[in-house]
């Protein structure tokens, strides 16, 4: 059974910031990625949402990311087979997040 999975990270950069720090940081995310044998099949921005692809396990998960002016969305539907690692995922995607969104340092 798939199990959808939503996660939201706020922040303090407004939309165009977020965005902005969100493409700029894509390589590492997909760096990160290649680390726990993952990799990002497709990378489609529509203005501020990011439609994505990542495999692993020999599934494809494929999902979106809304930037908002105070927060992200993450919203991706898991295949049974990665169900399990629903929670450590939310947990690792909302650190990334929180690590790519953090507002600079004055």
């Amino acid at each position: 059974m798939a199990k959808p999975v939503s996660i939201t990270v706020s922040h303090e950069l407004g939309r165009e910031g977020a965005v902005a720090r969100l493409r700029d940081g894509i390589d590492r995310v997909r760096d990160r990625l290649g680390l726990v044998k993952m990799q990002l099949v497709e990378e489609r921005w529509e203005g501020d949402t990011l439609h994505f692809g990542v495999a692993a396990l020999g599934c494809t998960v494929r999902g979106r990311l809304d930037v908002e002016q105070t927060l992200v969305r993450v919203e991706m539907m898991l295949p049974w087979v990665l169900a399990m690692f629903a929670e450590k995922l939310k947990i690792g995607v909302e650190k990334q997040g929180q690590i790519l969104l953090e507002k600079p340092r004055a």
